[in-house]
């Protein structure tokens, strides 16, 4: 009778324990996809969208085809075509980008992965925010208007090696490490 006692408390107490373990690794999966889709998804696609863009405006009006002689020819003449061909980029393709990023960041940003909150991301809300005032200078004829908060050129990487990595716990999550492990055998 003793026997039959424990061998129902342990069989109760293994339930128990299995049941909360596949809630723990339930929820845990649902965070991860939470975070893919709302945080490191959209941002990892605007700022890279946003930093081909860059390129692309670069290399279609710098004078030699390099971002240094873009900036230049733009400092050095605020109505010239390369400053036009910039005003233009960053009100219609660049700003807006940086917006959407600036607001999944603001949004979501209970879904970082991490203990405490990234500089680059503080960086992208603040160069994004005081862009604004760039862009209505410009929209009121003040062409030598420009922000003293840069964007972080290395978001993009960033991001790039957060995403990564949170597929990585995804896959493990998922099991699929585990699959293509029996796969080769």
């Amino acid at each position: 009778m003793a026997g039959g006692f424990w061998a129902l408390a342990a069989g109760y107490l293994f339930a128990y324990f299995n049941a909360k373990s596949i809630e723990e690794r339930k929820a845990r999966i649902e965070r991860v996809n939470k975070q893919l889709k709302n945080f490191y998804g959209p941002l990892l696609s605007c700022v890279t969208a946003s930093r081909s863009a860059f390129h692309a405006m670069v290399q279609q009006h710098s004078p030699d085809g390099t971002k240094a002689a873009f900036r230049a020819a733009v400092k050095a003449n605020p109505e010239g075509k390369e400053a036009r061909a910039y005003r233009t980029w960053m009100a219609e393709v660049l700003q807006p980008l940086n917006e959407r990023a600036a607001q999944v960041v603001t949004e979501h940003i209970d879904l970082l992965d991490s203990p405490g909150l990234e500089p680059l991301l503080l960086q992208l809300v603040a160069a994004t925010s005081a862009y604004r005032v760039t862009l209505q200078s410009w929209k009121n004829g003040d062409f030598g208007a420009h922000s003293v908060i840069k964007y972080p050129d290395t978001i993009a990487d960033y991001v790039s090696r957060e995403f990564a990595k949170m597929k990585r716990r995804q896959a493990s999550l998922l099991g699929e490490g585990s699959m293509t492990l029996l796969s080769k055998l």
